[in-house]
């Protein structure tokens, strides 16, 4: 008896010791062997790997390094899947497969989307008026020429009008270091929002004429100094027309009842981005700062202000698939004189929101939000539907559902001698609320979400946006 209490000691000390060396074991990285880029280049999915061949490693940090470098790979938003193994082998070296599941690129997709800021201003502040509706038909080939880029066609019409060419280059020199994005847009419409009261714009329409037209091009350059550090310079050019009649009813819309306005701007910003998913994040960091002059002299109309912006975000993810986010956001500009209505910045468009303040539009010279969200995943799976999908890149379609609870809070410097975002300026204002989130393919993301503000009231809310 006592013998074979000492014999299952000694095995599982011997167990826990050979855990151990595995654990520590050094494994030399021999081949890297890439399956199913049928497109993409191996370099735009080296380019993301930790690890190099002939480099020597314990086994333990090459498992941590196949989680972040399968991140990356994924965060590039060319695959559906990615996985990164050692290929079955005796000693040292070892060989890595990384197999990926390219999705699809090219989406010739139609538009029809609504012109307001969101689903819920549409749904009750323009008492879902079906002609504010946008169509026509975006061109866009993801992954041009293997290499990542993005070229894309927009051609709309319908309430509002507009043309624009984007081409995104992540990298044009050897190293994968610099990259390139130009950008040109036309833009021209017969709705107009001119004022704001109440904090909600308010629209002219006009059935013959052109209410405003606008031309914006820019140019970025683009700086990846390591795996999470970019650095990003753009310079860009802005030119816009309007009636006589908006110049009528708002002399300030462009400022001393000018009907043309245009300047350059120049801006730099640093990103940090260290997160699992970049589409809809549970795990990582995600911090932004940045600086841009609006109005280098060019040009003699009004337009001559310094714009500073700061993003940060931590993601935590716990046992059990509880997950919590907070976030702080804050713009500045200044100086914090007078400016001319269309060069407002406001708290509620995108992700720029306190939530249950969404039919609400806050014109700020200055804002700070802080957002804090704890949600736990209760459902996640995927479906195969092959049986009725022929295209192989979606024959995968993934569900997943999380349920949180929110507090948003944030505050609002007004424009000096305006009143158009009164009263929800220069007070704290927060929402606290639980809802909904549905992740579906390519983490297309649905939040429905119930909330109650500071101002007391209660609203249940759709938005088709991931807000962190």
């Amino acid at each position: 008896m006592i013998r074979g209490l000492l014999i299952f000691i000694f095995i599982g000390f011997c167990q826990q010791i050979y855990g151990q060396q595995d654990s520590t074991e050094l494994l030399t990285v021999g081949e890297i062997i890439i399956e199913g880029n049928y497109k993409t280049k191996a370099k735009i999915i080296t380019r993301e790997l930790s690890f190099k061949t002939g480099e020597t490693y314990q086994r333990y940090q090459l498992d941590s390094m196949f989680i972040w470098d399968r991140n990356r790979i994924y965060n590039t938003n060319l695959f559906n899947e990615v996985s990164i193994d050692i290929l079955d082998s005796l000693g040292s070296p070892v060989d890595i497969k990384i197999k990926v599941d390219e999705r699809w690129y090219f989406y010739p997709f139609p538009i029809f989307r609504l012109v307001d800021r969101n689903f819920n201003d549409w749904w009750v502040n323009r008492n879902r008026d079906l002609s504010r509706v946008n169509y026509g038909l975006k061109l866009t080939q993801f992954n041009f020429r293997g290499r990542g880029e993005i070229l894309r066609l927009w051609l709309q019409t319908g309430f509002e009008t507009a043309l624009n060419l984007f081409y995104n280059i992540p990298y044009i020199d050897k190293k994968q270091q610099h990259g390139l994005l130009i950008s040109s847009s036309f833009f021209e419409t017969k709705n107009v929002p001119v004022i704001t009261r109440d904090n909600i714009r308010r629209f002219i329409s006009s059935e013959e004429n052109v209410l405003r037209r606008a031309y914006t091009n820019s140019v970025q350059h683009s700086f990846r100094s390591s795996f999470y550090s970019f650095h990003r310079t753009t310079l860009g050019h802005v030119r816009l027309d309007v009636a006589d009649t908006v110049a009528s009813i708002n002399p300030n819309y462009l400022g001393n009842s000018q009907t043309q306005q245009q300047h350059v701007w120049l801006g730099y910003s640093y990103t940090w981005d260290k997160r699992n998913n970049r589409n809809y994040p549970t795990n990582g960091e995600w911090y932004q700062i940045g600086l841009f002059k609006h109005g280098l002299g060019l040009y003699d109309n009004g337009v001559d202000f310094w714009r500073a912006r700061m993003n940060l975000t931590k993601y935590w993810e716990f046992k059990d698939n509880f997950y919590f986010v907070s976030n702080i956001t804050g713009l500045s500009t200044f100086p914090a004189n007078d400016r001319s209505y269309f060069n407002y910045y406001s708290i509620g468009f995108l992700k720029q929101v306190i939530r249950g303040f969404d039919l609400r539009i806050i014109e700020a010279s200055s804002y700070v939000l802080q957002r804090n969200e704890f949600k736990h995943q209760l459902f996640g799976r995927k479906y195969n539907i092959k049986k009725v999908m022929p295209l192989r890149q979606f024959q995968t379609f993934p569900i997943t559902v999380y349920g949180k609870v929110f507090y948003d809070q944030g505050y609002a410097v007004g424009y000096p001698n305006y009143d158009g975002s009164d009263p929800l300026t220069n007070e704290y204002l927060y929402s606290l609320g639980t809802g909904i989130d549905l992740v579906l393919v390519n983490d297309i993301t649905f939040r429905f979400e119930f909330s109650r503000t500071s101002e007391n009231e209660t609203h249940f809310f759709i938005n088709l946006l991931s807000l962190f």
